[in-house]
C-alpha cells in the first residue's frame, strides 16, 4: 500500500534543509545538490540501484527548477509577514504567518516558499537568517500554515547549518516577529514523482520495468477481439495499427506502440480503449455468446406471455462452473479475486460489490440483488453493448493531449463488442482542463449529482460528501482521464476499484518518475504510446540532461531492446514532405497511406516556391534581444512576412481560412514574427497565421508550416571552427519541426550555418538533389516577385566546394552511426552469452540512451505549452483535502497590533528591485545569493541531501 504521507515528509525533510543561498552558489560554479550524480543506464540490476540511480536526478531537477524560477523573474514579489504562533509537531515547526489581506491568495498548498528576515531582494541583504517552507494551507483570509523543517540534526557536519537552524527556530517561535515570505514555485509534481519512485516496488510488473526483459501471461489468459469489433476494425485500420491493437491481447504486461507524425495514434488509443473494455478468452467467447443468446430468448418468451423480468437467477448457467467461466469471460481482469467457496463455487452474486453498476436498467426490468451480474455478465444490448467493461485509466503528461483524447472520445464514441459505436461513462479529473470536455469534468459530474453547485451541505460535511462522490464517481467510470501528475492526487489513493489497465499517451515526453506515478496502484498492464524521436521529457537541470534523465521510460526500454509496436503509415503530408522525415528519423519505414497525395495536393504547388517542400537559404544574422536571454533572426523574419504576404496574394482564399503556420524553435524569434506580422498585416489578419515555437506546436498540423530556423552565428575567425547551433540539432525538434504541414513545408535557414549538423546537412543534400533550394536576394519582395513571375529562377547550384563540405558532414555521421551499430552488436552477443549480466561498468557504458547532453532537453526556449511535464511551477494542482481549511482560534484572534506590524515592515522596508521584463529582480537576487554563498561557504563540505 502506498504511504503517501509518510514518503512526502521525507521529501520535505530533504528540501526543507537546503541553504536556498548556499546552493546558488554551486548552480553558479556549474554544481548542484549532489557532487556525483550516476547516469541512467539501459537496464538496472534491482530496484535498489534503480532508485539510487533516479532519486538525486530528481532532486537535482527540484533545485534546477526552483533556480529557473527565480532567474527568469517568475517568481513574484516578495511580502511582508508576521509570525502568529509557532508549535512543534513531529520532527516540523509549524508556524502561522499573518498577510495583509489579499496576498494569500497568491500562495497555494504545496508551495515552496523562502522566509528571510530581510527583504531578499534588496541589495546587500544579510542572508543568515532563512529557511525553506512548505505551504501546507490557508486558515481564513490572512493566515498561512507554513511547515518548517529546522532540526539541528539535519545540518550534521555543518557547522554554519546547524547556526541557522537553531537561530531560525527561536525566530519564528517568537509571536509578532516580523519576516519575509518569497514564494518559489508549486511541488505537487515533485512531490508526486517522488512518492511514486518511493513506492516502484509496488508497481506489479517493476521486474520489467528495470531489466526491460518481456514476458506474457500463460496461454489460458489470453484474450481475443470479439468477432464483431474485429470485423469493423479491419474495415478502418492499417496492418501496423490491427498489430498495435493485439499486442496486449497474451497478457503482456508492458505494451509500446510508437506513433511516429500523422500515423492515426489518437484513433489507434480509441480502438485500444475499445479493445480493452471488450476482449474476452477465447473458449469464454463462445460460452458467453450462448449464454447471451439464451438469455434473449428467455426474456423474449417472458414480454411476450406479458411477464417481467423478475430475475436473473434462471437466465445464467446453473452450472458453478459455467458460472464462473462466464464471470472470467465477461470480467477477465477479476481473475484472481473472485474466490471459490467451501463448496467449490463462485459467489456470483456479489460481483456487483467488486464492479459497481453503472448503465441503466434495461426496459422492463427490474433491480434484484442479481442485477449488477445481469448487466456485468449477461451482456444483453439494448440500445448499446451492456457487457462488463474494464476499469481503465487514461494519462498523459499535458492536459492538452489528454484533452484531444477526452474530446475524440466524446466526439466519435468507441467501438462495442459488435463493432457498434457507443458511449462509455468517461471521467476527466484535474484543473485547468479545456472547456470543450466539462460535461465530464469530476467535479462539474459531482455538481450535477448533488444538485447544483454542490449541493446544500456547506462547511467539512459538504466537503466530505462531496469526497464521497468523487471517489464513488470514480469508481463507477468505465474510463477516467487524468494527467499522469493528477494522477498521483490524494483522491485516487481513495479508491476502492482499483485500475485494470493504464494507457500513458505522449510517453516520450514524461520522465521516468512521472510515469510511475499512475502505475504504483496496482494496475495489471501498461500501454507505453508515443514517439521517442519527438520532443522528449523537459528537463530544466543540464547535469541531469547530461546523465539521461531527460531519456523517457519508453526510450529506455526501446533503447534496451525492448519489442516496440511501430505505427507505420502516414495519413497526414504530402509524400514529398514525408520523405526526409522517413528516411532521416524512421529508416525510411514510415510509408504513406492510400490517397495522401490527392488529399493534399494544392493549387499554389503548381509554383515550386510554395511547396510541397522547399528550402530557403537566408544569410540573415542571428541576434539577442536587449535583456533576453533567447535568439532571434531578423533576415529570416522579413523573408516569413514576405513569402506569406506573396502566398495570399496568389491565392486570396488562404487570406480567410486559419490553414498558415510559423514555427521556430526560439521564443525572441516567435515574438519577433508576431510583431512584424501585427504591424504590416493588421492584428484580425495576422491572427489567422498560427505563430509558435515547435514545443508549443507539437501534436497539431496545419496546411502550410514556414520555419524558421533562426540560428546563423558569426562566421569563424581563419583557423577557428564554426560555433555550432545550440538545440537546434537536436533531431527531436527537427523532426516535429518538419512534420507539422499537410500540404506544403518551407523551410528557412542559413545553410552554412545549418550544415554542420549531420541532420540539416542531410535536409540541405536532400532540397539539392531535388532541385527544391532557394537562395533569395536583398530586398527579398523583389527577388520573390522575380522567382514567382519567372524572371529569376532563385533555385541553387552549389558550387564543388559548398557540395564538398555538406559531404564531409555526413560522412563524419555516417561513420559514426556505423562504429555506434558495430559497439551495440558486440554488446548484443556478449550480453547473449551472459558476459555482461553483472557487469555494472559494462550497463553504464551503454546506458543513457537519448540524454543527448545539454543540448538534448536542458535550457529548452518553450518548455512546452502546456503544465504536466515538470515538478515545480509545472502543474500547480492542489490535492482535494477532506474538508475545508479551518480557521484557528489563534488566526481569528490576531490582533490589529500584528497587522499594523505587517503594514509598518512593509513600509520599511528597502523597495523591490523593478526588472525590465527580463526578471531583472531574479538577476539581482542570484548575484546577491551568489556572493553570499561564495563568501560564507569557501571551503565548506557540499551539503548532500
Amino acid at each position: 500500500m502506498v504511504d503517501a504521507v509518510g514518503s512526502q515528509q521525507a521529501l520535505h525533510k530533504i528540501l526543507l534543509a537546503w541553504d536556498y543561498f548556499d546552493l546558488w552558489g554551486k548552480v553558479d560554479e556549474g554544481g548542484g545538490v549532489f557532487e556525483e550524480l550516476q547516469p541512467v543506464p539501459q537496464t538496472f540490476a534491482n530496484i535498489k540501484d534503480y532508485v539510487s540511480v533516479m532519486e538525486p536526478l530528481l532532486l537535482e531537477e527540484c533545485c534546477a527548477q526552483i533556480m529557473r524560477g527565480v532567474e527568469e523573474g517568475e517568481v513574484m514579489t516578495p511580502h511582508p509577514t508576521v509570525v502568529a504562533n509557532s508549535e512543534h509537531r513531529e520532527d516540523f515547526l509549524i508556524s502561522r504567518l499573518v498577510m495583509q489581506s489579499g496576498v494569500t491568495d497568491l500562495y497555494t498548498d504545496n508551495d515552496l516558499v523562502l522566509i528571510c528576515k530581510e527583504n531578499p531582494e534588496a541589495e546587500n541583504v544579510n542572508t543568515a537568517l532563512h529557511a525553506l517552507g512548505f505551504c501546507e494551507a490557508h486558515e481564513g483570509q490572512q493566515v498561512l500554515r507554513v511547515k518548517f523543517f529546522l532540526s539541528p540534526d539535519s545540518q550534521a557536519g555543518n557547522l554554519k547549518g546547524t547556526q541557522r537552524a537553531k537561530a531560525m527556530t527561536t525566530g519564528l517561535c517568537t509571536p509578532s516577529s516580523c519576516w519575509w515570505l518569497l514564494r518559489l514555485g508549486n511541488i505537487s509534481t515533485i512531490t508526486r514523482e517522488w512518492v511514486a519512485l518511493q513506492h516502484a516496488h509496488l508497481v506489479p510488473f517493476i521486474d520489467i520495468l528495470i531489466s526491460a526483459k518481456s514476458r506474457a501471461a500463460p496461454a489460458s489468459k489470453h484474450l481475443d477481439i470479439p468477432p464483431g469489433m474485429r470485423a469493423a476494425m479491419e474495415r478502418e485500420c492499417n496492418p501496423s495499427q490491427m498489430s498495435a491493437l493485439q499486442a496486449g491481447l497474451d497478457g503482456t504486461p508492458v505494451v509500446l506502440i510508437q506513433g511516429p507524425p500523422g500515423t492515426g495514434k489518437t484513433r489507434t488509443i480509441l480502438n485500444l480503449l475499445s479493445v480493452i473494455m471488450h476482449s474476452a478468452n477465447k473458449s469464454s467467447l463462445a460460452l458467453l455468446q450462448a449464454s447471451a443468446a439464451a438469455a434473449a430468448a428467455a426474456a423474449a418468451a417472458a414480454a411476450a406471455d406479458g411477464a417481467r423480468v423478475a430475475g436473473v437467477a434462471a437466465m445464467l448457467p446453473a452450472d458453478p462452473a459455467e458460472r464462473a467461466a462466464l464471470v472470467e469471460a465477461q470480467c477477465p481482469w477479476l481473475a484472481g479475486r473472485l474466490l471459490p467457496g467451501p463448496d467449490g463455487a463462485v459467489d456470483t452474486g456479489n460481483v456487483r460489490d467488486s464492479v459497481t453498476p453503472y448503465d441503466p436498467l434495461p426496459p422492463g426490468a427490474v433491480h434484484d440483488d442479481c442485477f449488477g451480474l445481469l448487466r456485468r455478465v449477461v451482456a444483453q444490448r439494448v440500445g448499446r453493448a451492456m457487457g462488463p467493461k474494464a476499469h481503465v485509466l487514461v494519462c498523459a503528461p499535458s492536459n492538452s493531449a489528454l484533452d484531444e483524447i477526452v474530446m475524440r472520445i466524446l466526439r466519435s464514441g468507441l467501438m462495442d463488442k459488435d463493432g457498434a459505436n457507443f458511449a462509455p461513462s468517461l471521467v476527466r479529473v484535474g484543473v485547468r482542463s479545456h472547456h470543450s470536455v466539462a460535461a465530464v469534468s469530476l467535479d462539474n459530474i459531482v455538481d450535477s449529482r448533488l444538485g447544483g453547485a454542490g449541493g446544500d451541505k456547506g462547511g467539512k460535511a459538504g466537503a466530505q460528501e462531496r469526497d464521497r462522490m468523487r471517489v464513488a464517481i470514480l469508481d463507477e467510470a468505465n474510463i477516467v482521464c487524468s494527467t499522469l501528475s493528477f494522477a498521483g492526487s490524494s483522491v485516487f489513493y481513495r479508491l476502492s476499484r482499483k485500475f485494470d489497465v493504464v494507457v500513458i499517451d505522449e510517453a516520450a515526453q514524461a520522465v521516468e518518475p512521472s510515469t510511475l506515478v499512475p502505475l504504483t496502484m496496482g494496475c495489471k498492464q501498461v500501454y507505453l504510446v508515443g514517439d521517442p524521436v519527438q520532443l522528449p521529457a523537459t528537463v530544466i537541470a543540464t547535469r541531469a540532461v547530461e546523465r539521461g534523465y531527460d531519456c523517457s521510460l519508453f526510450k529506455r526500454l526501446q533503447t534496451a531492446g525492448y519489442p516496440v509496436k511501430i505505427l507505420d503509415t502516414q495519413y497526414r503530408m504530402h509524400p514529398d514532405i514525408s520523405a526526409f522525415p522517413s528516411a532521416e528519423f524512421y529508416d525510411g519505414r514510415l510509408l504513406n497511406g492510400e490517397g495522401v497525395l490527392q488529399e493534399t495536393a494544392q493549387p499554389w504547388h503548381s509554383q515550386p516556391a510554395f511547396g510541397p517542400f522547399a528550402f530557403y537559404d537566408v544569410a540573415g544574422r542571428e541576434s539577442t534581444p536587449p535583456g533576453g536571454a533567447s535568439i532571434m533572426n531578423k533576415a529570416e523574419a522579413h523573408m516569413v512576412l514576405v513569402l506569406y504576404r506573396e502566398l495570399v496574394h496568389a491565392y486570396p482564399q488562404l487570406r480567410r481560412t486559419a490553414s498558415v503556420a510559423v514555427i521556430s524553435p526560439y521564443k525572441a524569434q516567435v515574438k519577433l514574427l508576431r510583431d512584424s506580422f501585427k504591424t504590416a498585416l493588421g492584428e484580425e489578419a495576422a491572427r489567422l497565421v498560427d505563430i509558435n515555437t515547435i514545443d508549443g506546436f507539437q501534436g497539431r498540423e496545419k496546411d502550410i508550416c514556414i520555419f524558421s530556423a533562426v540560428r546563423s552565428p558569426p562566421a569563424p575567425k581563419k583557423g577557428a571552427r564554426r560555433a555550432g547551433i545550440g538545440f537546434v540539432a537536436d533531431e527531436r525538434r527537427i523532426n516535429v519541426g518538419l512534420t507539422r504541414a499537410r500540404c506544403s513545408l518551407i523551410v528557412i535557414g542559413n545553410v552554412r550555418a545549418l550544415q554542420v549538423d549531420p541532420h540539416w546537412a542531410n535536409l540541405i543534400h536532400s532540397a539539392i538533389s531535388r532541385r527544391c533550394l532557394y537562395r533569395p536576394k536583398p530586398p527579398y519582395a523583389e527577388w520573390m516577385s522575380g522567382v514567382l513571375g519567372g524572371g529569376v529562377s532563385g533555385l541553387v547550384e552549389p558550387t564543388a566546394q559548398e557540395m564538398a563540405a555538406i559531404e564531409r558532414v555526413r560522412s563524419r555521421a555516417a561513420k559514426k552511426a556505423a562504429a555506434a551499430g558495430a559497439k551495440a552488436g558486440e554488446y548484443a552477443a556478449l550480453d547473449a552469452k551472459g558476459v555482461l549480466a553483472d557487469d555494472e561498468d559494462n550497463q553504464e557504458e551503454g546506458g543513457g540512451g537519448g540524454g543527448g547532453g545539454a543540448e538534448g532537453g536542458a535550457n529548452l526556449e518553450d518548455p512546452g505549452a502546456d503544465e504536466g511535464n515538470g515538478g515545480v511551477a509545472a502543474e500547480g494542482e492542489e490535492d482535494e483535502e477532506e474538508g475545508e481549511p479551518q480557521t484557528l482560534d489563534a488566526a481569528q484572534a490576531v490582533t490589529a497590533d500584528l497587522l499594523a506590524a505587517a503594514a509598518a515592515a512593509a513600509a520599511a522596508a528597502p523597495a523591490p528591485a523593478v526588472g525590465d521584463g527580463e526578471g531583472d529582480g531574479g538577476a539581482k537576487r542570484k548575484a546577491a545569493a551568489g556572493k553570499a554563498a561564495a563568501g560564507k561557504a569557501a571551503g565548506g563540505k557540499r551539503a548532500r541531501a
